[in-house]
């Protein structure tokens, strides 16, 4: 019985080059169609998630739609087994189980075949086939070893060189310590990085217009979650663009403070005090970015911050002594053309918004938010408010500032997705030192995709 369970789980492991960047891995071909409801729905309105897009250009010889039974049988590949996709420089690589040799030889020989002139070679016990074209280069070959097969694309390159990772990788599994955090974290799709100080993976399901994304990652260097417990904002919620609370271990308050109050105007004058005030933080917070307002364009560090409008509570353990420290603060420095600034406690909180009405909004929202908090970090996004705000980016301005063209481009191809989406939402933990695991959801609005929903 343990023998048994040891060979599935070799069959079903990822085969991967061990320097590999990034590893797209299906434990299971014939699963991958549960993806496509959300990603059939989500592509009418995005073009880069369109399923024609990605099923079938998973193999670099073979064009098959490996969400299709059907379509897999036609080229030879198990549907019941795995598929391994991976990138090493400009080479793109692909394993999959045969279920007919036959088959699987004829589909892949016939687009070498195109390339060039039609070669075996003997790498290491394995049967390498490739093709040699009339300037000398193998710009593709395959490796088959009983009913495994890997094959290699090098998109103009020779990857003759490649003919003994080849012949490796059909008779070995990927190791690392991401292809060993994946086993724990299983899914539809994986994307895994399997090496490296920094590692981990993210897999992919899907219910009807609900896709689920789980992740786990080493040494991403993002803050230590307190994890669940109790806290004033635990249950803290307001509609807005988006919603987070969060519990942070106190090591990291300090740093994480000063790296907040540098985002914000006047930061030379809130520094000094945030440094003074940090060590009366608990760590227990709450951010509120309510929505997108853009009054006098986007050129200035202040006219960013205040385009979006919102909201952070922090609680501190001595309201005494953070209130006599703000009480050394001019109002008129935290004044400017675009909006201003204010920083005040409240209860047992300090409240910093850029806008009276969304702080009056949070803190009406504070009389019933105590209670546990089940995760070190939740978040609540309204995509439409998301996609409301990308459109507010001036086009002229974009063009001149590069780092805003990424958001006219993300209102571009998300923005009627995200018009079409109903809610995201999910949480991020510290499970240990350096450790993060979290999930996120996204839902699709399924009235936007009746029959009659219109375009």
């Amino acid at each position: 019985m343990i023998s048994s369970l040891v060979l599935i789980s070799v069959l079903l492991a990822p085969r991967a080059p061990a320097d590999a960047e990034v590893v797209a891995y299906v434990p299971k071909l014939a699963d991958s169609a549960q993806l496509l409801p959300f990603f059939t729905a989500a592509g009418s309105r995005s073009v880069l998630l369109r399923p024609d897009s990605w099923r079938s250009e998973s193999h670099p010889l073979i064009e098959v739609d490996v969400t299709s039974k059907d379509s897999l049988a036609l080229a030879g590949i198990d549907a019941a087994g795995s598929l391994t996709s991976s990138r090493l420089g400009e080479s793109s690589i692909a394993c999959v189980t045969v279920s007919n040799v036959d088959t699987y030889r004829k589909a892949a020989d016939a687009k070498l075949a195109r390339l060039g002139e039609v070669f075996e070679k003997v790498e290491g016990g394995v049967s390498v086939y490739a093709s040699r074209d009339q300037l000398g280069r193998v710009l593709a070959a395959y490796a088959l070893q009983g009913k495994e097969s890997c094959a290699i694309s090098g998109h103009g390159r020779s990857v003759e060189p490649q003919f003994p990772l080849l012949s490796k990788l059909v008779t070995k599994t990927a190791t690392g310590p991401g292809v060993t955090m994946a086993t724990k974290v299983p899914g539809v799709v994986q994307l895994i990085a399997p090496s490296g100080s920094s590692h981990g993976v993210l897999a992919l399901t899907a219910k009807n217009l609900a896709l689920t994304v789980d992740g786990k990652s080493k040494g991403l260097g993002l803050a230590q979650l307190a994890g669940a417990g109790p806290s004033p904002l635990g249950a803290f919620s307001v509609s807005g663009m988006a919603v987070v609370r969060a519990r942070v271990a106190k090591g990291q308050v300090p740093s994480l403070v000063e790296q907040a109050v540098r985002q914000f105007p006047g930061a030379s004058t809130l520094l000094p005090l945030a440094r003074e005030a940090a060590p009366f933080f608990t760590g227990n917070a709450a951010v509120l970015l309510s929505h997108a307002r853009v009054t006098s364009g986007l050129r200035t560090r202040e006219a960013r911050f205040f385009a979006l409008r919102g909201a952070l509570l922090a609680e501190v353990n001595d309201v005494a002594a953070v209130a006599a420290m703000l009480e050394k603060l001019d109002p008129k420095t935290l004044a400017f053309r675009e909006g201003t600034l204010t920083v005040k406690v409240e209860g047992s909180l300090l409240v910093v918004s850029n806008d009276p009405e969304v702080r009056t909004r949070a803190l009406a929202a504070v009389a019933s938010a105590s209670g546990k908090q089940a995760h070190g970090v939740e978040f609540e996004v309204d995509p439409k408010l998301v996609a409301r705000g990308l459109q507010q980016v001036p086009l002229m301005e974009a063009v001149q500032a590069p780092e805003l063209a990424g958001l006219v481009a993300a209102g571009t191809e998300l923005g009627p997705l995200l018009l079409a989406s109903e809610k995201v939402f999910g949480f991020l933990d510290s499970p240990a030192a350096g450790v993060h695991a979290g999930k996120i959801v996204w839902q699709l609005d399924p009235a936007k995709f009746t029959p009659d929903a219109g375009p």
